[in-house]
């Protein structure tokens, strides 16, 4: 299944109020991470975030699947998208850190979780999130390889989009830690940037 963008309907009357609209979307993450995606009802929805149900159906036609693509699309929308900073380790500092503020471990681990016994949920996470990481990474390491920071054209393994994912799930959830900047920084310098076909002239210098 595949959803395309979603479009509200043309409406009169008063503006709608962007609030609400981030009350229902974080209502919506939060009632599939504790109750699963098939579980979760509009009617559920509405109480948690206070709004009638005509309100939701006005803004999201579709349902609840409408719902949480616009959910998942408003979070990695917000801070995930990396500044051109002038370098491939800036530019990776800057995209994990935007993309790991405000993280929630057991919001994310709630997600997962559903997604074994929710084949239409794991669908759009696959095509939201995994998809959408690897194509941002691809970007980012095909801008260095441009400014001739890395061999080559910046291509690499599809693997090197899960590894800081998984390394910040299992730091924050399992771990207990926190997902400060002295985190990112050593999770891009330590890790990140010496599995890439750097040259020489852009490599870092860490002691």
């Amino acid at each position: 299944m595949s959803v395309g963008p979603v479009e509200e309907a043309p409406h009169r009357g008063r503006p709608r109020d962007p609030r609400r609209r981030e009350a229902i979307l974080a209502a919506a993450v939060a009632l599939v991470a504790e109750v699963g995606y098939d579980r979760m009802t509009v009617d559920a929805l509405a109480a948690r975030a206070g709004v009638s149900k005509p309100t939701i159906y006005r803004r999201w036609p579709g349902g609840k699947s409408e719902i949480i693509v616009e959910a998942i699309r408003a979070k990695r929308a917000d801070g995930s998208q990396a500044p051109d900073t002038g370098s491939l380790r800036g530019d990776l500092i800057a995209y994990i850190r935007g993309a790991t503020e405000g993280f929630d471990p057991h919001v994310a681990a709630g997600l997962i979780m559903q997604l074994q016994s929710s084949p239409e949920l794991e669908q759009l996470f696959r095509e939201e999130v995994v998809c959408d990481e690897q194509t941002r990474f691809e970007s980012l390491l095909a801008r260095a390889a441009a400014r001739g920071e890395l061999e080559g054209d910046g291509v690499v393994t599809p693997l090197f989009a899960d590894i800081p994912g998984s390394i910040i799930f299992t730091r924050s959830l399992i771990r207990g830690l926190p997902i400060d900047d002295a985190f990112v920084e050593e999770l891009v310098d330590r890790v990140l940037l010496p599995i890439l076909p750097t040259t020489k002239e852009s490599a870092p210098n860490v002691v």
